[in-house]
């Protein structure tokens, strides 16, 4: 697989689209083969992350979140997965070498910059198109570098902990992996491991690849001690990882398997894992879906607060909007595999311009409505397999036009809103090439169940 760049002036993003955007996802399309068919569980979604920004993906249960999430990574299982297509585009940081993370006036107070390009490591070449700053397309590398992005660059911490944890390793064991697997370097010159081989019998032992022979060199007395140094090391990352996350006494919980702790012990462990080489992205698939309220309130507290320590970016995905509106910079509303809206959290909680979000915040504001009585989105989500060519909304919108059965809409900026919805009501019929009748109207009021 040959590597995309895309060049510091977004020539594959839209103009509206920011510069600073550490992921930016572009038409990305991602199917299941069925046996009824082409299943379209993605379907040409768009969004963009800024550096230090959490966006809230939003939408009900099997809406596609939990698999854009995932193609980010490369975890959809092919086949039946097909990457269909788009781009996800991604310019990972660095600290700042000036200030150290701290902010100066190089980094403009940020503490970080752009991590250079690992072609020419800086100086411009024709890869990076001579911008010197590295941006790969997550869809479009090989296998051996995505193993390197995923868990050092960009994390995940996904919904069930206790099918994500391995049952028959430690908490310890599994969280070492990490720095095993990307840290490995930085291990060997604290234990004092010199030359390249003793590295290199090392790591292939840390990922089960090492034979008998050089299992029984690690083990002779000079080796031995080096190793015991070395452990002790990765020991001291693993407990200081966990205590990142708040879990007392970590070094006892590192012994523990994931069976012996609690749900919410269990969710730390998972963010301990996600943050142990402090990513620069973080992607939490419902991390809190599982938990009582009170732990809820403390798992997204710890998110908050992990993400300003380490200055990473966050993808929060939840179905629950109270949860998003509390945690989140910007919202995108998803819909059927598709982006409905998209726009900063007060906007849209405030003033929302797609009929579905606006069935969304209806059916979960009980103000005003009578006791017994909830606001309903009538209908049901349509079928994915082929999907027709039109507005995935329309058969349950309360304003549907014929226009919304022949095309599908857009995600663009509407007037007077700033954010982007993907709807024709904000569509002028000549600049569509449609008859005024044929386009929607003001929307009528949800019914009540």
């Amino acid at each position: 697989m040959t590597q995309r760049v895309v060049d510091s002036r977004g020539d594959e993003s839209p103009s509206h689209h920011s510069k600073s955007a550490i992921l930016r996802v572009e038409n990305l399309r991602v199917h299941f083969r069925t046996k009824r068919g082409i299943a379209h569980a993605v379907d040409g979604v768009s969004f963009e992350i800024g550096n230090g920004e959490t966006l809230g993906l939003v939408g009900e249960t099997g809406c596609g979140k939990s698999v854009t999430a995932r193609s980010l990574l490369r975890l959809v299982p092919v086949p039946p997965g097909i990457y269909a297509g788009g781009t996800a585009t991604f310019s990972p940081t660095t600290a700042c070498p000036d200030c150290s993370g701290t902010g100066c006036s190089v980094c403009a107070d940020k503490g970080y910059t752009a991590a250079p390009c690992s072609n020419c490591r800086g100086a411009g070449c024709e890869t990076c198109r001579q911008s010197g700053e590295e941006r790969v397309d997550l869809l479009d590398i090989s296998d051996r570098r995505m193993r390197a992005i995923r868990g050092d660059h960009i994390a995940m911490v996904f919904q069930d902990p206790d099918k994500a944890l391995n049952p028959s390793l430690t908490v310890g064991k599994q969280i070492a992996e990490v720095f095993t697997q990307h840290r490995s370097g930085d291990l060997l010159r604290e234990a004092g491991f010199d030359g390249r081989r003793p590295g290199r019998i090392y790591r292939r032992d840390a990922r089960g690849r090492a034979s008998r022979l050089e299992r029984g060199l690690l083990g002779l007395p000079p080796m031995r001690r080096k190793m015991q140094r070395l452990e002790a090391a990765l020991n001291d990352r693993v407990a200081a990882a966990l205590a990142d996350t708040n879990i007392p006494n970590p070094r006892k919980v590192m012994n523990s398997y994931p069976h012996e702790l609690s749900g919410g012990m269990k969710q730390r462990v998972m963010i301990a894992q996600a943050i142990a080489c402090e990513p620069n992205l973080l992607i939490a698939d419902e991390p809190t879906t599982a938990l009582d309220v009170t732990i809820q309130a403390r798992i997204l507290d710890l998110i908050t607060e992990l993400k300003e320590r380490h200055r990473a970016s966050v993808l929060y995905i939840s179905h629950d909007l109270a949860v998003v509106r509390s945690v989140s910079d910007r919202v995108a509303v998803m819909y059927a595999g598709r982006i409905a809206e998209v726009g900063p959290t007060d906007q849209i909680m405030s003033d929302p311009q797609h009929p579905y979000t606006r069935g969304l915040l209806a059916a979960s504001k009980p103000t005003g409505q009578t006791r017994g009585k909830l606001m309903t989105i009538k209908g049901t989500v349509p079928e994915l397999i082929e999907p027709p060519p039109s507005c995935r909304f329309s058969t349950r919108c309360p304003n549907a036009a014929p226009i919304c059965d022949q095309v599908q809409p857009e995600l663009a900026p509407r007037a007077p809103s700033t954010h982007e919805v993907a709807c024709f009501l904000y569509e002028n019929h000549e600049t569509l090439g449609a008859r005024a009748e044929d386009m929607p109207v003001e929307e009528t009021p949800w019914q009540r169940l």
